[in-house]
């Protein structure tokens, strides 16, 4: 779903999304003169659920959450509410293809990796009963040399999820496409 777009580094909303149902009642509800609340409930919306937005990395929604506000000027005392949801939903489940389900999948992965190799000093110095080491340093530090690897593997599938968001948005401008099976199978009748 394509309702977003980067121009002169602005993100802007494109007019087919406030055709969208959750996305119209936004814009119906907005009182400001210049709509101004809709558009940044809408950039929101873009930063807290597309995958090429940098607040990806911010796995605790909560915190995610804080963070945008703060910085896209939402007030603190705005919250997502149940029409907020329901466009996030809408968009999430709309522009989510397999390989960007696999690419979130793998970046909260990473992310439990990570909080884990950070209380190394904790698990270090936890014993069991007879007093010996829990965690095996040889476990943490065997860890820590993979993650460059990690690392690695998680820009390649960043890179493979914009490229096929890319190639699907070049496939959906100008002439329609279908996928396999998207406008149903045809036979023909003798």
């Amino acid at each position: 779903m394509n309702l977003f777009e980067m121009k002169d580094w602005n993100l802007s909303v494109t007019e087919v999304a406030w055709g969208i149902l959750p996305f119209k009642k936004l814009l119906k509800r907005d009182k400001t003169k210049d709509k101004s609340r809709s558009h940044l409930e809408m950039q929101f919306i873009w930063h807290y659920a597309d995958v090429k937005s940098t607040y990806q990395y911010i796995t605790d929604l909560e915190v995610r959450t804080e963070e945008i506000k703060k910085d896209i000027g939402l007030p603190k005392t705005w919250k997502i509410d149940k029409d907020i949801q329901a466009a996030i939903d809408l968009y999430e489940e709309r522009s989510s293809t397999i390989i960007e389900a696999l690419y979130r999948q793998t970046l909260r992965s990473a992310s439990a990796i990570g909080e884990y190799l950070g209380r190394t000093k904790e698990l270090l110095e936890e014993r069991d009963l007879k007093g010996s080491s829990v965690t095996d340093i040889s476990k943490i530090t065997t860890a820590v040399g993979r993650m460059p690897k990690l690392m690695y593997d998680l820009k390649a599938a960043y890179k493979e999820v914009v490229k096929e968001q890319e190639d699907n948005d070049s496939k959906k401008k100008g002439v329609k496409t279908f996928n396999t099976f998207e406008d149903g199978l045809k036979f023909d009748e003798e």
